[in-house]
This record gives structure tokens, C-alpha cells and sequence, in this order.
């Protein structure tokens, strides 16, 4: 830290302006103080003497080399880092079939057969842990808005998904598909329904008795989006939505 920004620092602290700071000081005018803010200069040391001698509980190491607590007997506060890095050499990796929105045509009038969904491009991901055998990885081209919840005076949840948004999926192996879905849990799912197509949905209700699932829309036009049912023997794939890329 500058000598300059620690003197703006100090000022800030005892709630001062540059004029009512340099009377307090024993400077008649502001000028001193006000070259030291407005050119970024260093505090002269007869400067940091009138400082100190004015505020005696400010530390005077800290006013000349930046060191140590602004105010005696403050301790130091111990920043803690809001992030690390991720070797992402020692995660595990997970093969990603990528489905652009111009591919899915052909996907859905084969009811996602294997054998087109083993010809799609494929992507590697880092993932944090290791998930089941069962499962299949996609990356998902969000068509349509009827997951977007933005509106003019809002920007939208974090589980919003607007059109282009990229979605990764993971696929919920079909010997679950007799439980309850975790959709407290899980915000959003992917269904690949076998004559709707790729859905993006949140799940309302799931009877498992019959399969029958509720599903509704993130954006608040009901009318253009109302809500309706699926049953999940109608789905290929039923995906739990876990990351989404979007474009800025």
C-alpha cells in the first residue's frame, strides 16, 4: 500500500474529509494533504510527525513502511483465500456426449438410440468425484425460454436456463427410475422424451406407483407454458441438470 492511500485510509477511518483532516493535523489549509491524494505522493515526514502527534494511537510504523496494524493493539486480520486452485490432473474424468440444438432432430425420431448417441462428438470433464457406472454424461443445447425465469426487473435464478445455455446432465441409471425422484434436491432435470424430445423441466410431484411426473416451467408465463405430465416409461434418459455454461 502507497503512502498516499494509506493517509486516504486514515481519513476514511476517523470519518474526515481532506479540509477537517489537515485542521485536525495542524495544517492551516488542505493543500498538503490534498497534492498527497490528488498526485499520489509519499507523505513527507513532518507530515507523518503531525499525524502521529494528532493520533497517537494510529501506529507510526505502519504510517511510514505500510507495516504492521493502522491502529496499536489492532490485530491483524488473516485474509482467507475465497478460492483455490483445482488440480485437475488427479480428478476423475467422465466422456461427454455433446447435443447441439441442430442434432436432436435425428436423435429423437431414433428414440436416442446407442448407436446415434455413440457417433455424437465427445467432450472430457473434470469432476469432482467419481459417479455411478450407470450413468451417461451429456452436454445440452438449451432451445427455447420456457426454463428462463428473468424479467425486467429481475435477473433471473441461478437456476435459470436461457436459450444457447449449455447444460450439463447426468443420467439417472433406469433401475431408480421406480423411486421418487429427488426433485427437492435436484432444481432442474433433462428428459428425453421419446416424442416430446430433450425437455429441460422442474419436477412437481412423481408418483411412483404409476410414474407419472408433474412437471413445470421456471418462466412465469403459464399460458405459454402450462404445466403437464409425463410418464417416465415414455423417456430414454432422465438427467439430473448439474452445470450450465452460459454465453456472456
Amino acid at each position: 500500500m502507497e503512502s498516499w492511500e494509506r493517509i486516504e485510509n486514515l481519513i476514511n477511518h476517523f470519518k474526515l474529509n481532506k479540509n477537517s483532516f489537515s485542521k485536525e493535523i495542524g495544517i492551516n489549509n488542505n493543500v498538503t494533504i490534498g497534492r498527497i491524494l490528488n498526485e499520489k505522493r509519499k507523505a513527507s515526514k513532518s507530515t507523518i510527525e503531525k499525524i502521529h502527534l494528532r493520533f497517537p494511537q494510529v501506529n507510526k510504523d505502519w504510517l511510514l513502511t505500510g507495516e504492521g496494524p493502522m491502529i496499536k493493539d489492532m490485530p491483524q486480520i488473516e485474509h482467507v483465500p475465497e478460492g483455490k486452485v483445482i488440480d485437475t490432473d488427479k480428478l476423475p474424468e467422465k466422456s461427454v456426449l455433446v447435443i447441439p440444438i441442430k442434432g436432436r432432430g435425428g436423435l429423437e425420431n431414433a428414440y436416442y438410440d446407442d448407436l446415434l448417441l455413440n457417433e455424437l462428438k465427445v467432450e472430457k470433464l473434470s469432476v469432482k468425484k467419481a459417479s455411478s457406472n450407470g450413468s451417461k454424461w451429456f452436454k445440452i443445447e438449451v432451445e427455447g425460454i420456457s426454463m428462463d425465469d428473468s424479467t425486467n426487473d429481475f435477473d433471473g435464478s441461478k437456476y435459470s436456463l436461457c436459450e444457447g445455455d449449455w447444460a450439463y446432465c447426468r443420467s439417472i441409471p433406469k433401475i431408480h427410475w421406480k423411486n421418487k425422484l429427488h426433485f427437492t434436491s435436484v432444481k432442474v432435470f433433462c428428459f428425453f422424451h421419446n416424442t416430446r424430445g430433450i425437455i429441460f423441466k422442474k419436477v412437481k410431484t412423481h408418483n411412483p406407483d404409476t410414474g407419472i411426473l408433474q412437471l413445470i416451467s421456471l418462466n412465469k408465463d403459464k399460458k405459454l407454458f402450462p404445466d403437464f405430465e409425463i410418464n417416465v416409461a415414455e423417456c430414454s434418459y432422465i438427467c439430473n441438470v448439474l452445470k450450465v455454461l452460459s454465453e456472456f
